[in-house]
């Protein structure tokens, strides 16, 4: 696409978008309520947005840099690795925790990227990949053995996002109903051993 004779409204598109879906699941979100929300014909939008999923699939790339960024600044570069996969694992949970909508367009909303080049595979699962050397710096250490570094890390993500998903919704045990960081930390506990924090 060639660059938008309005950046501006680009951006207050995209940050009403993401407002919306601070309060809002992604399918309850549409072009014509973004649309008036930026003063503007849902047409405007379109020349930019073909559809909603180009629009939250746009969004899907910030939010994955969001989530870098803020894994990244809560790494201890002096950590045992270990100990950052932990940390990386709470961060993780506690965003998910806090942008639930947004979470779900990652997680649930869109379809898997095959078709991406090196860069774009890079940057689509950077978490991922962040998780991977991570544990492979871990078995470096000799601190962790798993059997398979990405399945680890795919299982790993599975069940983080299976406790927060089951926490949202209520459907773990009451006792643990106000708060996910008892269940986040038992599973770093599983499958870590012994790594001290607690999730934001």
């Amino acid at each position: 696409m060639s660059k938008p004779a309005n950046p501006d409204l680009v951006r207050r598109v995209l940050e009403i978008a993401l407002e919306e879906l601070g309060s809002k699941p992604p399918e309850k979100i549409n072009m014509r309520l973004i649309a008036q929300r930026a003063g503007v014909s849902p047409t405007a939008i379109y020349y930019y947005f073909p559809s909603k999923e180009a629009l939250f699939e746009r969004i899907k790339f910030e939010a994955m840099d969001e989530l870098e960024a803020r894994v990244a600044a809560a790494q201890d570069p002096g950590a045992k690795a270990r100990e950052r996969l932990a940390a990386l694992i709470r961060e993780f949970a506690a965003w998910c925790l806090e942008r639930p909508h947004l979470a779900s367009l990652l997680m649930d909303e869109l379809p898997a990227r095959t078709d991406l080049d090196e860069e774009g595979m890079g940057r689509y699962y950077a978490l991922s990949f962040r998780a991977r050397d991570l544990l492979a710096e871990a078995v470096a250490e000799g601190s962790l053995a798993p059997r398979n570094l990405l399945l680890e890390v795919s299982l790993a993500q599975a069940a983080v996002w299976g406790i927060v998903t089951l926490f949202l919704n209520k459907r773990v045990h009451p006792d643990y109903w106000d708060s996910a960081e008892p269940l986040v930390d038992r599973f770093i506990e599983l499958c870590l051993g012994d790594a001290k924090g607690a999730i934001a």
